[in-house]
């Protein structure tokens, strides 16, 4: 079943779910919301500003539990009668209403809050830093408009994606409407991705364990979104939940903020990272893939402790999700290693300004990091150069099919040379003389100039999982290495690995390919 089928049955058992919640807490109205726009409209206010509740009962005042509900806070089954909230700011009561809850209907009180201080200078600088966000996303996606019209089922998710940052501005988040559009965006983003990375997966489908271990997250999660986003959409059905079904609402709760999208999809990626049969020649870069991955949860799970504070969550959220995204999307390409590391410290570069900045609130501060980011980087991955294959596999390879003698030596020994270092079936290496003799092997169509490594659907002999060009100069095809991997897919690492022996490969190939021309030509 395609990802678009599944996507929509899960979609329509959450709208009959919702539906059904909906029905039956039409009259739950008997909570009060007490609306405020302070954290989300002035993250930099550092005062500490608590509200409290009470209700008057006999001339008496007695405090009334609330709790946060988006960037509301909540009472649920609350009775009739009078009511008092009080703000008290930096130990200090500042402000008292009087508040009337009337029967048969909510009460809902509105706050509006009026900043103290001027942030006009702050509230740039993070405008700012969101446009940046957006352009930096736009530059990745030109990068990268090719492999994306390539897979088109990506294309939903990056709409998506984009909506999330757009909403998780400050400004707009002060909106209760757009707070429930970003969580439900949030919602199908993480199942959509969830759904794509699993059928992905091909190294977990035949263990059980692992997909019955999984399958029990996926229910914890699902049941989770569906319950929470119900409450999330509609107030009552919240009310409802918190009043009749106390236990169920913890224990979904619990599902929705720790077990998440996100946290299975790198679950899944560590699995699938440690099931990869340690070959010698991408052993050093899996274990640097499997600290990034776990890095990557650590990451999510800290996110979530800041679930109550809109101060710091919609932000990291966001840039958690944009995180995870290109890093499967990247892995999906089977990008270049050093590509995929760089793009991805570039959105560590934004994770890491934002916090400064909300912390510190200077300018200057959040840019000087900019700088040392880039500086540090820079020297990391452009001088020590980590994440590189190793060059001795590559050098040792290329030395021994220098000293082939001929053309039947070179493509015997090249062969058994990857099947040893790759692990593979079968590897079968074609010397192409004249420029149209790829089509006996491949499909007779354009292929990308950059495309060097092909998939099954490219080749005729449906055998063969991949096809590697090796090109020379203007000719596309000088040569082609057909590799059988009994329907597994290379990782990576691999295919980083051929790509990079290849351009030394043709030069070898393009000098049997001139021998055998000139023996025709006798």
């Amino acid at each position: 079943m395609n990802i678009k089928k599944r996507m929509g049955i899960y979609i329509g058992i959450f709208l009959v779910v919702f539906s059904f919640l909906t029905y039956v807490s039409r009259e739950s109205n008997n909570f009060i919301s007490i609306a405020t726009n302070r954290e989300s409209k002035d993250i930099f206010n550092t005062n500490r500003e608590e509200i409290f509740l009470y209700k008057k009962e006999n001339g008496q005042l007695k405090i009334v539990n609330i709790f946060p509900y988006l960037n509301n806070f909540m009472n649920t089954n609350s009775d009739i009668g009078d009511y008092l909230i009080e703000i008290k700011e930096n130990d200090e009561w500042t402000k008292r209403y009087e508040v009337k809850k009337e029967s048969k209907s909510p009460l809902n009180y509105y706050l509006d809050y009026i900043p103290k201080c001027d942030f006009k200078k702050n509230n740039i600088f993070l405008n700012g830093l969101t446009v940046t966000f957006l352009l930096y996303n736009l530059r990745l996606l030109y990068v990268f408009k090719k492999e994306i019209l390539r897979k088109k089922e990506i294309i939903f998710p990056i709409v998506l994606l984009w909506l999330k940052i757009i909403l998780t501005n400050s400004e707009t988040l002060s909106n209760i409407v757009v707070s429930r559009m970003n969580f439900t965006i949030t919602s199908l983003l993480g199942l959509y991705l969830l759904l794509y990375v699993k059928n992905k997966s091909d190294k977990l489908k035949n263990d059980t364990i692992i997909n019955i271990g999984l399958w029990i997250l996926f229910l914890m999660y699902y049941l989770g979104e569906v319950i929470i986003l119900s409450g999330i959409l509609d107030s009552r059905v919240f009310n409802y939940l918190a009043t009749n079904y106390s236990e169920l609402l913890k224990i979904t709760v619990f599902f929705y903020v720790w077990i998440d999208a996100l946290i299975i999809i790198l679950i899944m990626f560590f699995l699938n990272s440690i099931k990869i049969k340690k070959k010698q020649i991408i052993k050093e870069i899996e274990k640097k893939n499997l600290a990034m991955i776990g890095s990557f949860i650590i990451l999510s799970l800290i996110v979530e402790l800041f679930i109550n504070n809109n101060k710091y969550f919609y932000y990291l959220n966001m840039f958690e999700f944009v995180y995870v995204f290109w890093y499967i999307f990247l892995t999906d390409i089977n990008t270049l290693g050093k590509v995929k590391i760089l793009t991805l410290k570039g959105f560590q570069m934004f994770l890491h300004v934002y916090i400064f900045f909300i912390i510190t609130e200077s300018v200057w501060l959040a840019l000087g990091v900019v700088f040392s980011f880039f500086t540090l980087n820079l020297y990391t991955y452009f001088i020590t150069g980590v994440l590189k294959v190793d060059k001795q596999y590559i050098g040792n390879l290329i030395n021994r099919m220098y000293l082939t003698k001929n053309s039947e030596e070179f493509k015997e020994q090249l062969s058994r040379e990857l099947k040893k270092n790759l692990e593979l079936s079968e590897v079968e290496v074609k010397i192409l003389i004249h420029r149209e003799d790829y089509k006996k092997f491949l499909l007779d169509k354009d292929y990308d100039e950059d495309e060097i490594i092909l998939g099954k659907n490219d080749i005729i002999n449906q055998k063969y999982d991949y096809a590697v060009r090796l090109k020379y100069n203007k000719n596309p095809f000088i040569g082609l290495i057909l590799i059988q991997n009994k329907g597994v897919k290379l990782v990576y690492e691999e295919k980083r690995y051929l790509e990079e022996i290849t351009e030394k490969l043709s030069l070898v190939a393009s000098r049997y390919r001139f021998e055998k021309l000139q023996e025709e030509l006798n």
